[in-house]
């Protein structure tokens, strides 16, 4: 039998080890961007038995803060939960993207078509509730069909309380590595985020954050909005 205290010097060494991930993945990647670009996220998640979830996201991703579109998607998803632990999805996606110009007749924009694989894990650590997330994607950017393997772990944290409930104030980071796999195997990218969130009621809350995308040549600044919506239609 584990005791009360080696479970806690588990639990803290599973988030210290955690903040280090996030940490140790900061350098060794290129030049800074020098403008900070912004991300606005609604997610929703349509929930219409125990087992069956509809996920339903759409972005507006931004070069700069309030202006100058770079990426306009949306993306269902089809989830099932095998356990409460476990859950396995289909979305398929639409994404627009944009380069940057300060003249917006001058943007080229591209098209891209997405079916991704996708399997979460849930577990608990304390008041850690953390997410192991894995995904496979088939692209067709343009004439191109290409496709990429992701992982991230997330980590949210109640700070006003021993759970999030409605009016609790909490944290949320994460790490997502991204590595392409055709047409050959290579670094993509690696997001790091962190935010501070607010609990509406059990079914709204509101997240501000920042987000570091490192990248071999150049490192984008985001800020996020991030408003998360949950529906549960059997209650």
């Amino acid at each position: 039998m584990i005791g009360n205290k080696t479970k806690l010097r588990l639990r803290k060494s599973y988030l210290l080890a955690f903040l280090l991930f996030l940490l140790i993945s900061a350098p060794g990647y290129g030049q800074s961007e020098d403008k900070l670009g912004s991300w606005y996220i609604y997610n929703g998640f349509f929930n219409i038995n125990p087992k069956v979830e509809i996920f339903f996201e759409t972005q507006l991703r931004n070069y700069e803060v309030f202006s100058n579109p770079e990426v306009f998607f949306l993306r269902p998803y089809f989830n099932y939960n095998i356990t409460k632990q476990v859950q396995t999805g289909l979305g398929l996606e639409y994404h627009k993207s944009w380069t940057y110009d300060e003249v917006p007749e001058n943007k080229v924009s591209t098209e891209e078509f997405r079916v991704t694989l996708q399997t979460m894990l849930f577990q608990k650590e304390g008041r850690v509730a953390l997410q192991h997330r894995y995904r496979y994607e088939f692209r067709d950017v343009g004439s191109e069909k290409l496709q990429r393997m992701r992982y991230r772990i997330q980590a949210t944290i109640p700070l006003t309380g021993k759970a999030i409930e409605p009016g609790s104030i909490f944290i949320n980071m994460l790490n997502e590595i991204m590595v392409d796999t055709k047409p050959g195997f290579n670094f993509s990218q690696d997001r790091v985020y962190l935010a501070g969130g607010y609990q509406f009621n059990r079914s709204l809350n509101l997240q501000v954050g920042y987000l570091a995308i490192l990248k071999p040549d150049v490192v984008h600044h985001r800020l996020q909005f991030f408003i998360t919506h949950k529906l549960y239609f059997y209650e």
